[in-house]
């Protein structure tokens, strides 16, 4: 099930209309032509041959792309791996932004590339694309990093290739990492009552357990969390398993180990090794709580 498309512009309504080329008393009377259209269900086809507006930006890919010449009323790209390889059966979906539930939706085949023809509609289409790997018994869907996120004119066409991208902030916010977050269930310093424990002094060290979800190998971290909407920690680290330690490192004082377990699960220890749990489709967080042995 996709995403409800957003509202975007119509050919109508772009810089050669605002800029002059039309008088304003046509803007309005072409714009009431079209609602009138469409709340009769003329086909939009039609509407095509007379209010389609060459003039109108795809966002910056007006010439050659990377996956070759744009074509009218088509989409086309190439999706590849982390490792900039081709990457078959990625989900790519054409969204129509002006009526609702009228995608496009095509998959890559085994060299990574895909076309969609549009049709004759005068409206304007954004493209994603997603991506589903099993992994360690789970299955997640990866949000792939597109060469170019603006909406694009459909009698215009696009050139739209995607990426996948393990970590690194996407185009309309949030990053295509997980997040590891935690709490530190002590309040006070056991060793000290009247010591408040501050959670900035929590140093946590994720250490990757066989091949990252993309089968690259992952690399050790230790960093101290920060806080964030989503929670105290990292937001944005590669899918993986990993075996999480902590320790309790104060500026100037002496570095005691922490116990660990996955939150509200099983006992504390000196380490446990877990997975990301989903929180939606393309979404997935692990939480660790941490207190002193």
């Amino acid at each position: 099930m996709h995403r409800a498309p957003s509202r975007g512009f119509i050919p109508l309504s772009c810089p050669a209309v605002l800029e002059g080329r039309g008088r304003p008393h046509e803007t309005w009377e072409n714009t009431m032509r079209l609602k009138n259209a469409l709340s009769r269900g003329l086909p939009l086809m039609l509407l095509g041959a007379s209010l389609a507006c060459s003039a109108c930006s795809d966002g910056g890919t007006s010439g050659p792309g990377p996956s070759g010449e744009r074509e009218k009323n088509v989409v086309k790209g190439k999706a590849t791996d982390t490792a900039g390889k081709p990457l078959a059966g990625v989900e790519v979906v054409a969204d129509n932004q002006v009526l609702y539930d009228s995608n496009v939706v095509g998959v890559t085949g085994t060299d990574g590339t895909y076309r969609l023809e549009l049709g004759q509609a005068a409206t304007t289409w954004n493209a994603s694309a997603r991506l589903k790997r099993d992994f360690n018994g789970r299955s997640y869907t990866f949000e792939l990093h597109p060469s170019n996120a603006t909406p694009f004119a459909g009698n215009e066409g696009a050139v739209r290739d995607f990426s996948w991208k393990l970590t690194g902030a996407k185009p309309e916010g949030g990053a295509y990492g997980s997040g590891v977050y935690f709490n530190l269930t002590d309040y006070v310093d056991p060793a000290d009552p009247d010591q408040a424990l501050q959670r900035e002094h929590v140093e946590l060290t994720l250490t990757p357990v066989g091949s990252l979800v993309d089968g690259s190998a992952g690399t050790p971290v230790t960093a101290r969390g920060t806080n964030t909407p989503d929670g105290f920690g990292f937001p944005d680290l590669p899918l993986g398993r990993y075996t999480v330690t902590g320790r309790y490192a104060p500026p100037g004082q002496a570095v005691r180990p922490l116990l660990v377990r996955v939150q509200d699960q099983g006992t504390y220890a000196e380490s446990v090794t877990a997975d990301f749990q989903p929180v939606m489709e393309g979404l997935y967080r692990l939480d660790v709580e941490l207190k002193f042995p």
